[in-house]
């Protein structure tokens, strides 16, 4: 199935378009969401190991929360670019799709997420077992900003750009069959929601905006 996603994902979705189920692609959105607790993990302890040990019960706390919030907002975003995808190509193209069935197949479309998560990750852990937070609260948003501009974290944020367009290029072939539409209207459905994301993420990497 990943090796098909990468070599026919036109074959892919045209076989899973029609009453595609839930659980597969739900696995894959709660990978991505427990990649991206674990990749955060090595910032979290760094930072809890300069702080006053009467802290520590909050930062397990944080560590729970910060989880559970991690999961809720993944699949919110997977709900977004579906409700978007859908909504455009009703509305522009006269879809003929289900919002359940686009929903199930922009899921597939988060699996290049998972190796961006992972990426990111990694460059986390090799990072933050090299540096020391400051204890200084003055110095906290200083470090953070120079360490955005390690070659490490720019390469992660460039990987991450990559696998967006991957998606977007999954979500095309996605949206094509769920929605009954042509290959250049599915192209054009997913061009603006994936727009406004791909300029969150030059904005996070570059600055641009």
């Amino acid at each position: 199935m990943l090796l098909r996603l990468l070599t026919d994902p036109d074959g892919v979705f045209a076989e899973r378009s029609a009453g595609p189920s839930l659980p597969g692609p739900a696995v894959v959105v709660l990978l991505v969401a427990a990649v991206g607790a674990a990749g955060s993990y090595p910032v979290i302890r760094a930072t809890a190991a300069v702080l006053p040990s009467e802290v520590g019960p909050f930062v397990s706390i944080f560590r729970v929360v910060g989880a559970i919030v991690g999961v809720v907002v993944t699949f919110l975003v997977w709900g977004l670019y579906a409700v978007a995808f859908h909504l455009v190509a009703r509305v522009a193209f006269d879809g003929e799709g289900t919002f359940r069935d686009t929903f199930a197949v922009v899921g597939w479309g988060f699996v290049p997420a998972v190796f961006g998560g992972i990426a990111s990750a990694a460059v986390n852990v090799v990072v933050f077992s090299t540096v020391r937070v400051p204890t200084d609260p003055t110095e906290i948003q200083p470090f953070f900003r120079e360490l955005r501009a390690r070659p490490e974290f720019l390469l992660a944020g460039v990987l991450g750009i990559v696998f967006l367009l991957w998606s977007a290029f999954l979500w095309t072939f996605a949206v094509r069959h769920a929605e009954s539409l042509t290959l250049r209207e599915a192209a054009l459905t997913i061009a603006g929601p994936v727009a406004v994301a791909l300029l969150f993420r030059l904005n996070g990497v570059f600055g641009v905006v």
